[in-house]
């Protein structure tokens, strides 16, 4: 790796880590209004679909292309596996590893099928 990419990556790092931080620690000193608190329940579903919805209209996943193609899209199967994972628990950490459980073990499958 270039020292100048490491750099750009530390400096980021650091950025992303202040910004996070902020809000954290900011709690102490500074209350935050209750409308502001309640906006940012919101986040993790909209930054969730700001990375998996390109992942959609992309075309291929990075999966199929290294590993062999399936029969169904397993994107959409972990889709609906993390959606049914949602309404039941309403939780994001939950939702993401049901999600990814069902993406990786119906590509898993349909692999073992195919062989």
């Amino acid at each position: 790796m270039h020292p100048e990419l490491l750099l750009v990556l530390g400096l980021c790092g650091l950025a992303t880590l202040a910004l996070k931080g902020s809000f954290i620690e900011g709690q102490r000193h500074l209350q935050l209004p209750h409308w502001f608190r309640e906006a940012l329940e919101y986040v993790p579903p909209a930054i969730l679909m700001a990375l998996v919805i390109p992942g959609f209209i992309k075309g291929e996943a990075t999966l199929i292309t290294l590993a062999g193609p399936v029969w169904i899209d397993p994107r959409w199967i972990g889709a609906l596996i993390a959606f049914g994972s949602y309404v039941l628990t309403r939780r994001s950490i939950p939702t993401l590893a049901a999600g990814m459980l069902g993406l990786h073990g119906s590509y898993w499958l349909q692999n073992l099928l195919q062989s």
